[in-house]
């Protein structure tokens, strides 16, 4: 019996697989999400200088930069911008390379209703980031895990961990996620298979944190694990909420623990570090 004129085609995509961009489109919005925060960092730096001039009348020394509180605040607001860029980007490449819009694209139709393998999927994924927290506490008891830069930032002061814990529970797991698991992985995987393709996109990811972890090897350790998590259940389900979950969930606990119980985790061994931009 021949369709009617309003019966949905048979011939969609699978959730998550409908996309048609680049790998070249994928790479220069992985170098765009790099780039951004490297390019917003400069013009905060430059924007505190030449306030600091207006107010000194002289230019800052690197004293008076190293452990500024309010420089430090302006580097996390570009941060956020910075994101903000990067997600703009990327929803007007879905809207113009993504056939099915940068929802199907995503995989973001994947779950319909909590009450279903789908929604056990995502329950696990929130349930899976107390154990990677877990897993690097008890990582630091074979491996050294030296104060990181991030560490030394998180401890000038109560307003910085505010800053930062923001960040890291609102726009990073989100832009992160988009770039890395939906963008990255959506055009390698079409290129180069999913195997390659995982392989690839959490060896990216764990790549652009060294510089602030370095030193951290039990908690880059972790990342590195948590990376490959992440990407697998992309490739496994062909969305990128279950790893927008276990990425939120991950990011929230350690913003809660570094705003209320910053003083408990000086005390005590250093926490894993996730806190991070894209």
């Amino acid at each position: 019996m021949p369709l009617s004129a309003k019966s949905p085609p048979t011939n969609l995509p699978p959730s998550g697989s409908a996309v048609s961009w680049t790998v070249g489109a994928a790479l220069v919005t992985w170098l765009l999400s790099v780039g951004s925060i490297l390019l917003a960092s400069i013009g905060a730096q430059l924007g505190w200088m030449t306030w600091f001039y207006w107010r000194q009348a002289a230019m800052p020394t690197a004293a008076d930069m190293l452990g500024s509180r309010s420089l430090t605040l302006a580097l996390a607001l570009s941060t956020f911008i910075a994101h903000v860029i990067t997600l703009l980007w990327c929803w007007k490449l879905m809207q113009r390379t993504a056939p099915l819009g940068p929802r199907a694209a995503l995989g973001l139709d994947w779950c319909r209703t909590p009450w279903s393998r789908q929604g056990a999927i995502l329950g696990a994924s929130l349930l899976a980031a107390p154990a990677f927290l877990a897993l690097g506490a008890g990582l630091e008891r074979y491996l050294p895990n030296a104060k990181t830069d991030l560490d030394r930032i998180l401890a000038l002061g109560p307003s910085i961990r505010v800053a930062i814990a923001l960040i890291a529970a609102t726009s990073a797991p989100l832009v992160e996620e988009i770039v890395y698991r939906g963008i990255l992985f959506g055009a390698l995987q079409r290129r180069i298979g999913a195997v390659a393709a995982v392989a690839v996109v959490s060896v990216l990811f764990l790549a652009v944190h060294i510089p602030q972890y370095w030193g951290g090897w039990a908690g880059l350790t972790m990342l590195g694990l948590l990376s490959v998590a992440l990407t697998l259940l992309r490739a496994l389900t062909g969305s990128v909420a279950p790893s927008l979950a276990l990425h939120y969930a991950f990011n929230g606990i350690q913003a809660i623990a570094i705003v209320f119980f910053w003083e408990w985790l000086e005390t005590s061994q250093p926490m894993p570090p996730e806190l991070s931009t894209p």
